[in-house]
């Protein structure tokens, strides 16, 4: 039995939720009666790069890549010095910006493989259903995985439109969707092209016209190996990283320049980030200690990019912690909406951070999950480390991440009363945890190993 049949409802029905009026819609979605759409509402352009580590970007620091659109951006809006992803790998990470819950919530628990019969749940809410609820168009372009299977596909979670990859470029068959159908096989030479079709066909998308205003969500499949790049792209003396990350910076430039050509700029907030931290080999952590699946700094904390004129003030250095589950609340109050309230959300609004019009409320810990364990917990300045993946630390390291964000001098013999109060707040937290079963199935794909990934 999948996950998604498997998992209970939480009081709300998605296919109600969907299958009513779009005034009623945005009445229910945002619990206004008769919303009224605010005549200024912005365009939301989400760029999504896929394991790009911290330190990888000019604006973080980077002095050998060159990103010289992506570092525009950060000077005409705001950059996030701490800024989380909710989980260490590619689809609970993703689940949990869609949702704007912890992954555990939606049984999105870890990396989804070709052929899973799991995927993100029909009875949760994805920004792409909230949204278009309130009346705006969707659209989702690039690497999706939350599901390979038709009904876990973008165009039954919200959007309007996509054309993508329904995994990671290091699973196969590569395969290339519009909305439900396979239009191409991305193999050989073919594979190399493929973000710039994702960016044109976005800048398209963009193009049409339309009297309301949209939700882009362009997820890059770069640079998550193997890097597949068009031979122009490639240069003497550099990595395939390297040409990688200034290849996306160019076609990052392209989907700005396009808001521009369509004077959709100054009303557009654009958004740039990453799901994870780097893989083994590649990536620039700028120090930091860690990698994709560990929940040190390095495999956690990621760019974070936002710019919207007159509202994001230009090039603002934020050191605020705050996390990819603060994107959904964020997002719908852009949207001049509210939260449903049949469900519990785990992020807050950081639009008064972004703005620096004001601060927030945050009650509770950043929280890091792995199966039905709790990993790593961060509270103000203090990041404790209680479990790598399912296996508990001898001893529970903890670090003062503001003073010492390597995570390179342990401090729980100096401040054993921190140990205690998270350890116990972890504790409790897990109670709520639901029992994992990992699920095995089979790959049916002969190019592939067992686990669904790309044969050497």
């Amino acid at each position: 039995m999948s996950l998604s049949s498997s998992r209970p409802c939480e009081r709300w029905n998605r296919r109600q939720f969907l299958g009513t009026s779009a005034a009623g819609m945005a009445a229910v979605a945002f619990g206004h009666s008769g919303f009224a759409q605010p005549p200024a509402r912005p365009n939301i352009l989400w760029i999504w790069s896929d394991n790009l580590a911290y330190g990888d970007l000019g604006c973080y620091g980077n002095a050998t890549i060159k990103t010289p659109n992506i570092d525009a951006l950060a000077r005409q809006g705001a950059r996030l010095t701490q800024y989380y992803v909710a989980h260490s790998v590619c689809s609970p990470s993703r689940a949990a910006l869609l949702t704007g819950r912890q992954p555990w919530r939606s049984g999105v628990v870890d990396v989804l493989r070709p052929d899973s019969p799991s995927g993100l749940p029909a009875d949760e809410i994805t920004l792409g259903d909230a949204l278009a609820s309130a009346g705006y168009a969707t659209a989702a372009f690039g690497k999706w995985h939350l599901g390979d299977r038709e009904e876990f596909l973008p165009r039954q979670r919200g959007f309007d439109h996509y054309l993508g990859l329904p995994y990671s470029m290091d699973m196969l068959p590569t395969v290339l969707i519009r909305n439900n159908e396979v239009i191409d096989r991305l193999d050989g030479d073919k594979v190399q092209d493929v973000t710039t079709r994702l960016t044109d066909d976005a800048i398209a998308w963009i193009r049409e016209p339309r009297d309301r205003p949209f939700f882009v969500y362009f997820n890059h499949t770069l640079p998550h190996p193997p890097i597949n790049l068009p031979p122009d792209r490639r240069h003497e003396g550099r990595s395939a990283y390297q040409d990688a990350l200034e290849y996306m910076d160019a076609e990052v430039g392209r989907l700005l320049a396009a808001l521009e050509d369509a004077g959709l700029a100054e009303n557009t907030l654009v958004i740039f980030s990453s799901d994870n931290g780097p893989m083994l080999r590649d990536g620039d952590t700028g120090g930091l200690r860690g990698r994709i699946r560990e929940h040190y700094e390095g495999g956690l904390r990621v760019p974070f990019i936002a710019r919207h004129p007159g509202k994001i003030a230009a090039s603002a250095e934020i050191d605020t912690p705050c996390t990819a589950l603060d994107v959904f609340p964020t997002l719908i109050h852009v949207a001049g909406g509210e939260l449903p309230e049949d469900r519990v959300y785990d992020g807050v609004d950081i639009w008064p951070v972004l703005t620096q019009s004001g601060e927030i409320a945050r009650e509770e810990p950043f929280v890091w999950v792995y199966l039905e364990r709790v990993n790593t917990l961060r509270d103000g300045p203090w990041k404790l480390h209680l479990a790598h993946g399912d296996a508990l630390l001898k001893e529970p390291e903890l670090y003062d991440v503001e003073a010492n964000p390597q995570e390179s001098v342990p401090m729980q013999k100096e401040r054993p009363e921190v140990v205690e109060r998270l350890t116990a707040y972890a504790r409790e937290y897990e109670e709520q945890l639901p029992k994992v079963w990992r699920l095995e199935y089979p790959v049916r794909d002969p190019e592939r190993r067992p686990s669904g990934v790309r044969r050497e």
